[in-house]
């Protein structure tokens, strides 16, 4: 159990959404804290925790993700702390962090196949392709400051999509590793190339990623989950709060937490002014809807839940963000996620000899030519705790969804599980007596459709995200992707974990250091090496 000094009083700590955030908040108050796991009150939406970090399936029905994460050893400084305080529920006496960087060192990343091209050829990623103008306007970019960015697109800033720029390796890394599209915020695009700029010497093999052994809620959710419900913190599933009292003063105290339950039945939880509240802002993965073999998922573009409280909560107190920025673009905040069972592994072992890496070792292949922008992973088996070697399993995501494919000739939102798989085997140069193998293999073939799953990366301005404990705030702050902490990233598990660190830490008043942020921008040897590859 984390934490061995105890809090004496009765404060009362409550998150509002149980994804990685405020599990791990939940664990620092455990761990730092000094909280009794009672005292911890977490309320979710759904029937399970984990929020985006999501999977589940068997090799009779499938298994389905609606994402995957990557994660990376210098710039999740904050998640690798707390999850090495996380036992590891497959290897005793080590904690999730020490499994995972062992699995990096055991199966390193290596893509030989990163891009493939519009003549189903693997594309050379030996040299970034930027011209001369480009780099200036890297160059320029990265110079900027963020309050001369808002609004602004990438497009806006690089030229029209068909322009040179979007047909680079340098963008292809940017956006088949990243989601960003050319019309997603500038200012984000900045933020990613700063902070993540020793990748930029790695991006092409997509050597030094890390990832998680299993899928992302057995390596990760589970674990915490362990922790928490050992320490008796009070879970509440099916509960969606929608909207929060307030004091009546010029400040920020939370006084009442309004929920709906999916009955429909609703209550009000009262807050004391000394007890704390943490809500996540705001769900990429909301309003996801799954699709089958033969049948499509069918897009539900509505305002998402999350969002609402944010809209009611800000509507009511000054300097708390405006959600509509990120949830008010469903048809440029969408793409779609794809699951593929086979009972066998013919696709697998086709794949190995085309990309001459063995099976998750290459991490994605992207089809830069493809109307949908399709990526491709298949990682490393058994990638589900219940997977065997009778089974496999693919992930596929793509960006541009409203585009008709180019063999199935309909728009990936159109199509069902089957037809995007023949999309995707057609882009490929396998042997048609092999396709047919592959055809004969499937279990299930799942799309997945997310309105808002990149809402994160919307076009805004400085101040559409409230800081992660707002002004005036006495008991309230914020954790999730949509909330600010200068100079990270978001789209990331690390951006979830820092936030929760930081709420914690500031409303209770200590004066703990959250692990900084690390300065590789301005390490002259990385500079260095960055400005020998952009230029090569």
């Amino acid at each position: 159990m984390l934490g061995n000094a105890k809090r004496t009083d009765d404060k009362q700590f409550y998150f509002v959404g149980a994804g990685l955030g405020t599990l791990t908040g939940a664990a620092y108050l455990l761990r730092d804290c000094g909280f009794d796991g009672r005292n911890i009150h977490i309320i979710e939406a759904l029937p399970v925790p984990g929020g985006s970090n999501d999977g589940a399936g068997d090799g009779e029905r499938g298994w389905v993700a609606r994402g995957e994460r990557m994660f990376c050893k210098l710039t999740y400084e904050n998640f690798w702390d707390i999850m090495g305080s996380i036992p590891s529920l497959e290897h005793e006496g080590n904690s999730v962090t020490d499994d995972m960087f062992a699995f990096a060192a055991t199966q390193p990343v290596y893509a030989r196949a990163r891009f493939v091209g519009g003549d189903r050829e693997i594309l050379p990623t030996d040299h970034y392709g930027l011209d001369k103008s480009e780099l200036m306007k890297l160059g320029s970019l990265i110079k900027a400051d963020e309050s001369d960015l808002g609004d602004l697109t990438i497009e806006d800033w690089f030229g029209e999509r068909d322009s040179h720029f979007f047909h680079t390796v340098f963008w292809y890394c940017y956006e088949a590793t990243f989601a960003f599209t050319p019309w997603t915020s500038v200012m984000e695009f900045r933020r990613y190339v700063i902070r993540l700029l020793p990748l930029i010497m790695r991006l092409p093999t997509a050597e030094g990623v890390v990832l998680t052994q299993r899928d992302q809620y057995d390596g990760i959710i589970k674990p915490l989950m362990k922790v928490l419900e050992d320490a008796g913190v009070d879970f509440v599933y099916d509960t969606s709060v929608y909207d929060m009292d307030f004091a009546d003063s010029d400040g920020i105290t939370v006084t009442a937490l309004r929920t709906v339950r999916s009955d429909g039945t609703r209550d009000v939880i009262a807050t004391r002014p000394q007890d704390d509240v943490v809500a996540t802002l705001g769900c990429m993965t909301d309003n996801a809807t799954f699709g089958g073999t033969d049948r499509t998922a069918v897009v539900d573009d509505s305002y998402p839940q999350s969002a609402t409280l944010w809209r009611n909560i800000a509507a009511k107190k000054p300097g708390l963000g405006n959600p509509d920025v990120f949830f008010g673009h469903p048809d440029k905040s969408n793409w779609m996620t794809f699951n593929c069972t086979f009972a066998g592994n013919t696709l697998m072992d086709w794949l190995e000899g085309w990309t001459h890496n063995r099976t998750g070792q290459g991490l994605s292949t992207t089809f830069v030519d493809s109307p949908w922008f399709m990526e491709l992973r298949n990682p490393t088996p058994p990638y589900w705790d219940n997977q065997d070697e009778s089974r496999s399993y693919m992930w596929m995501c793509a960006f541009h969804c409203d585009e008709p494919g180019r063999y199935v000739k309909k728009p990936m939102w159109e199509c069902t599980g089957r037809e995007i798989l023949e999309e995707l085997l057609q882009s490929l140069p396998i042997p048609e007596d092999v396709r047919e193998q592959i055809r004969a293999e499937v279990v299930s073939a799942v799309p997945v459709a997310m309105p808002y799953i990149n809402a994160q990366f919307m076009p805004r301005s400085v101040g559409d995200r409230p800081d992660v404990v707002p002004a005036g705030s006495t008991n309230l702050g914020f954790t999730g992707q949509y909330c600010e902490i200068p100079g990270d990233i978001v789209f990331t598990e690390e951006y979830s974990v820092r936030a929760s660190r930081m709420a914690v830490y500031q409303l209770l008043g200590m004066t703990r250091e959250v692990a900084p942020i690390k300065p590789l921008n301005y390490d002259i040897r990385v500079l260095g090496a960055v400005a020998l590859n952009l230029l090569k």
